[in-house]
């Protein structure tokens, strides 16, 4: 193993507070702190992975645990800025067709937290390298969904957690996703 990749998972055990559950049929669960003023407990099931992004401050993948090869959704999470509306038309944009009924935004209230929680499916024109205002190559990927949450702090600070991947994949993590999402007001 090279240090870089050593350093690497140091750095993200040494962000993340990690509690074992009490059972032994339970995977371990990681806190990941949100502004010093709350926490969301990350399922078991969302193995972490060193962010493929140096913008990306926390990530995990989720997979159906049917064991298909490859079959996983990124779920990320990050500090970011902007208008939520236009964060969120930002996300719906990246997606084309779709059933109408896989298209919704919700509004919460969890704890202090203003929550708005994205769902989308289609067709994800997914940008390799650029970032997401500026070029670089798009990959269409078909039949693929994401669900997103934007956290908003009473300060006004941001908190963007998504999870991509092929439909099947975040459809079925989808309950587990909002659960870790109102883990934020506890």
């Amino acid at each position: 193993m090279s240090k870089q990749v050593l350093w690497v998972g140091c750095v993200i055990l040494s962000a993340m507070a990690v509690s074992v559950s009490a059972s032994a049929e339970e995977k371990p669960t990681v806190s990941v702190d949100v502004f010093g003023d709350g926490n969301l407990t990350v399922p078991g099931d969302f193995k972490p992975v060193a962010p493929k992004s140096g913008l990306i401050a926390h990530e995990f993948q989720a997979s159906t645990g049917d064991g298909k090869e490859g079959q996983t959704a990124r779920v990320t999470m990050m500090a970011a800025g902007g208008d939520v509306k236009a964060n969120i038309d930002r996300w719906k944009n990246q997606f084309a067709g779709g059933d109408e009924k896989d298209q919704k935004t919700e509004e919460m209230k969890i704890g202090q937290w203003q929550v708005y929680l994205v769902d989308v499916a289609g067709n994800y024109a997914e940008r390799m390298g650029g970032g997401p205002f500026a070029g670089g190559k798009v990959v269409n990927r078909e039949n693929y969904a994401m669900t997103g949450a934007i956290l908003v702090h009473p300060d006004g600070k941001k908190y963007f957690v998504k999870m991509i991947g092929p439909a099947d994949v975040v459809k079925a993590n989808r309950k587990t996703f909002e659960t870790m999402i109102k883990s934020i007001g506890q």
